[in-house]
């Protein structure tokens, strides 16, 4: 299998499930967020009352940068993030998501762009539903962090996949069109290059290791047991 179809092969684009409308999911007066927040809670015997609702930013951040920054990268048609349904998991977890037709270009060749209002229409819902249920505000750098430092992380784990073309490039031009640059470090040239998230999804909580772009990398606190 050649790229870009290895993709689904190296990023979790594809789940099973119920499907709920996203904005359904997101919803604080309806039961997925919250069930969806214990549910992290209880699967990393979090005492920290926020870290379940955190995580659950980073998930919706990691599944949306996954299922359309190789769309950008590879030109192909790209999902339209601000439709997407919401695939359930075991005990109400966020497991994927599902999307109807791509979203239309308009023909104006700015896909960066076109790229973060997608995202944005997306996680806008998600940052208030989770605000509402007692996360931070919505439009903190703790929730918006998530969509904006993973760029990074898929455009590295697909770097080191070996996928062709500039990644880092892609990464940039991404991040750039975000307006919130400063979520996300990249720093390096060519193949020679790392990603580094500004924000923390606080699976470091439940004792677990740290992620490979986590913002702690360099935190005298951080323990590598």
């Amino acid at each position: 299998m050649t790229w870009p179809a290895r993709c689904d092969e190296v990023l979790p684009r594809r789940a099973d499930g119920p499907v709920v409308p996203w904005a359904e999911f997101c919803d604080p007066d309806a039961e997925h967020l919250r069930r969806c927040a214990q549910e992290w809670q209880r699967r990393g015997g979090f005492a920290h009352r926020r870290a379940g609702i955190v995580l659950i930013a980073f998930r919706a951040g990691w599944l949306g940068c996954c299922a359309t920054v190789p769309e950008i990268h590879f030109g192909l048609p790209l999902p339209a993030l601000s439709s997407a349904g919401a695939v359930l998991g075991e005990g109400g977890r966020l497991a994927g998501l599902r999307f109807g037709d791509p979203v239309d270009d308009g023909g104006d060749g700015d896909r960066s762009a076109l790229w973060w209002r997608e995202t944005e229409a997306f996680f806008a819902p998600l940052a208030r539903g989770l605000a509402a249920i007692g996360g931070p505000r919505a439009d903190a750098a703790e929730l918006w962090g998530n969509p904006v430092g993973l760029i990074g992380a898929v455009a590295a784990r697909l770097a080191s996949a070996g996928a062709p073309g500039d990644l880092l490039g892609t990464a940039r031009a991404l991040r750039d069109a975000t307006g919130r640059a400063g979520l996300l470090s990249l720093r390096g040239t060519g193949d020679d290059w790392t990603a580094r998230r500004r924000t923390c999804c606080q699976w470091w909580r439940a004792g677990g290791d740290y992620c490979a772009e986590c913002v702690l990398h360099d935190s005298p606190a951080r323990s590598d047991g």
